[in-house]
């Protein structure tokens, strides 16, 4: 059977072959985009429990200053968690969706959505010096290589509750348990005067999950060690400063779970070691803990237990009291306390970014944190807000107060793994499986592991296999061409 190849088919097919696969890959994607109209919708999304907050409070913001030119603002639900939220928001900017304006954050998202360039740069939008207005962690929290990409909303915070009774009782105050050392000679006091067998001196968040990585953070800031990267990027969690504090937390911990806290220089029962949020609020609500480390979530919980709410007058509680989280020596460069909460960016996919960059705005003053706080029990983010504070809300003080100790958490786009990275090493640090020093050296180490960039081996080796399949292509017809002339 003869084939008929013509030469210019032969020219024509090869040129396809090579240029085609090229096409396919640099062509850029043309983004679809919505005709203007002259009133904007926008839309914002966060989590199921924040949604009601902003969905009460819309009507306002379209009748104030910085709802001009807005008519309508949809309020979406993500789901009811950070992790649904994240799956939501992810699955959308991937693909460039233009139809979300504003996104709810969590607190350790930014880098993540930095990196994938799904965030507007806010320091083009801001007012000189604008976010000294916030608290300082929270502010952190949305900034990035020098730039903010997210506003403070609202702020959850890592704070000290303690036994008011006892500490009065033996002659002990708020203002002796202002470094780490004085916070173990209460608790050795106090555990020896009271001679009560199921009273520990301190708990905390110390299990293998994300609150012990919240906690080995706050322990080591606490000693100076505010970040584990430094200006360059390169981790450092293996610092001086580090080592130091967690030999000294080691040195709390019970050595056995039979020993006995009265009798030693201990102050943490050796099962603590396994406590997460609900069952260090479980000691503490039984009136078995001194000190807890929590959110303050657990304020609401105590003044409801009758085991810990007495007073001498409206609001003034005087079995429990709330503190900043003690630092090594006290110093404004030592930060002890973890913020959580949420954070507010615009989408750079979004049509509408002034539109957005208002509404995002709005939400951060006074009035709408405020509702937030009133209604939701938000903590605001904007410091103004605490000086004049609702009726009934006076205690959010002690809160505010403590965030002068505030500090963000690891802030990189691995975060996750290396979130897990730290967890693994806590735990094997305050349990006595390693040394303070052996366990951070290998933190450093996984972290490296986890940040260096792993070759990349499809792109590199597209031009060669692009070659490859035009030889091979070539190499065919010419075959072909071959067995042609012989015919």
């Amino acid at each position: 059977m003869k084939i008929n190849l013509n030469k210019k088919a032969l020219i024509c097919l090869v040129a396809f072959l090579m240029l085609f696969p090229l096409a396919i890959f640099l062509s850029p994607v043309k983004a679809e985009t919505d005709p203007k109209s002259s009133q904007v919708i926008l839309n914002i999304v966060v989590t199921s429990e924040q949604k009601a907050s902003i969905l009460d409070i819309i009507p306002d913001f379209l009748s104030s200053e910085y709802g001009g030119g807005i008519s309508d603002v949809n309020v979406i639900s993500s789901g009811d968690t950070a992790d649904d939220q994240l799956t939501y928001v992810q699955t959308r900017l991937v693909g460039g969706d233009t139809s979300l304006d504003v996104i709810g954050m969590d607190v350790i998202w930014t880098a993540l959505f930095v990196e994938n360039g799904w965030l507007e740069n806010l320091d083009p939008y801001l007012a000189p010096n604008e976010m000294d207005n916030y608290v300082g962690g929270m502010v952190d929290s949305g900034e990035y290589q020098g730039s903010q990409w997210a506003f403070p909303y609202f702020f959850n915070l890592g704070v000290l509750f303690y036994r008011k009774d006892l500490l009065t009782m033996y002659g002990y105050n708020e203002t002796d348990i202002d470094t780490w050392a004085e916070l173990n000679a209460t608790a050795n006091d106090i555990l020896e005067q009271e001679n009560d067998a199921d009273l520990v001196g301190y708990v905390g968040q110390f299990d293998n999950y994300e609150g012990g990585t919240v906690n080995f953070q706050e322990w080591i800031g606490s000693n100076g060690a505010t970040t584990i990267f430094d200006s360059s990027g390169n981790p450092i969690v293996n610092s001086a400063e580090s080592i130091e504090a967690l030999a000294f937390l080691k040195a709390l911990i019970a050595p056995d779970p039979s020993t006995d806290l009265r009798t030693t220089d201990y102050i943490i029962d050796r099962d603590a070691l396994t406590y997460n949020e609900g069952t260090s609020e479980a000691k503490w609500s039984a009136g078995e803990a001194i000190f807890c480390r929590q959110w303050p979530y657990v304020y609401a919980i105590t003044i409801a237990n009758s085991l810990l709410n007495a007073t001498d007058g409206p609001g003034n509680y005087t079995q429990f009291g709330v503190a900043p989280i003690p630092t090594f020596s006290g110093t404004t460069d030592e930060k002890s306390s973890c913020v959580g909460g949420a954070i507010l960016g615009i989408s750079k996919f979004s049509q509408h970014k002034d539109a957005a960059f208002n509404l995002t705005k709005w939400l951060c003053l006074n009035e709408s944190q405020y509702y937030a706080l009133e209604t939701y029990g938000h903590f605001p983010a904007l410091k103004a807000t605490f000086t004049t504070l609702p009726t009934g809300y006076e205690y959010v003080e002690d809160f505010y107060l403590a965030s002068d100790v505030t500090l963000a958490r690891p802030k990189h786009p691995d975060y996750p793994e290396i979130s897990d990275a730290i967890s693994d090493r806590w735990t094997e640090i305050i349990s006595c499986q390693k040394s303070a020093t052996q366990g951070l050296n290998d933190l450093q180490q996984d972290i490296i592991d986890i940040i260096t960039p792993v070759p990349q081996i499809v792109p590199g080796f597209l031009v060669p296999v692009l070659l490859l399949m035009v030889a091979s292509m070539v190499s065919v017809i010419a075959i072909l061409t071959r067995k042609k002339f012989k015919e």
